[in-house]
């Protein structure tokens, strides 16, 4: 599946979507985590804005980044005119110039978001990112190679696949061996439990990672 068709799938799914009131588990996770932080919270990937509305209304700072020109829209109705309005971005999170745009410190929020870019992506992002001095924070949950999800639809290759949507299932150790290069991690863990809705109960991995200092 393409980029385009992926970012179609999604078009299609935030055309009525509205924002539910209730922020997923990972939101409280982070906001309790995050007590008294000032900075920016970008939420990549932020769909909805259902995690983004809750950030707001416990007076966090925020942007947020999604591919879906329907999910933009539909966050910025739904902040009106405050200024946040221009702070819903169109674009790639992937590939977006976080250091060109991003002048105050910021930490990147990604949930059930990382599965959705390729590892070509993925290394675009880790690349940018590893040397912005004004990103302090990464919060990372997604969707585990351990998940049953995984094997489900058409093969792309090992832990890529594809139903109505395209899903690259995160291996941990790869993960923490890509993350480890230019931040360090101080929360980690593989588990259900962390995001269940109705008879559904994904595996996920949760990681917390803090900014390594760059040397000059």
């Amino acid at each position: 599946m393409s980029k385009e068709t992926n970012k179609d799938f999604w078009n299609v799914f935030y055309k009525k979507k509205l924002a539910v009131s209730k922020p997923s588990n990972f939101a409280v996770f982070v906001k309790k985590f995050l007590k008294n932080y000032s900075s920016t919270i970008i939420d990549v990937g932020c769909g909805n804005g259902r995690d983004l509305f809750y950030f707001k209304k416990n007076k966090f700072d925020i942007m947020g980044i999604d591919l879906s020109k329907n999910a933009v829209s539909l966050i910025k109705k739904g902040l009106k005119n405050t200024k946040d309005k221009k702070k819903i971005i169109h674009s790639d999170f992937a590939r977006f110039d976080y250091k060109k745009n991003v002048k105050k410190k910021f930490s990147i929020y990604s949930r059930f978001t990382w599965h959705t870019i390729n590892e070509r992506s993925e290394g675009t992002l880790l690349k940018k990112i590893s040397k912005i001095p004004n990103l302090e924070y990464i919060f990372v949950e997604t969707r585990s190679d351990k998940d049953e999800l995984c094997g489900v639809g058409k093969k792309i290759s090992k832990n890529e696949f594809v139903t109505d949507h395209y899903r690259r299932f995160i291996n941990k150790n790869n993960l923490v061996k890509k993350i480890k290069k230019s931040f360090k991690i101080i929360y980690l863990k593989e588990s259900k439990g962390f995001s269940k809705y109705k008879k559904e109960d994904p595996c996920l991995i949760r990681l917390i990672a803090i900014r390594k200092l760059i040397k000059t």
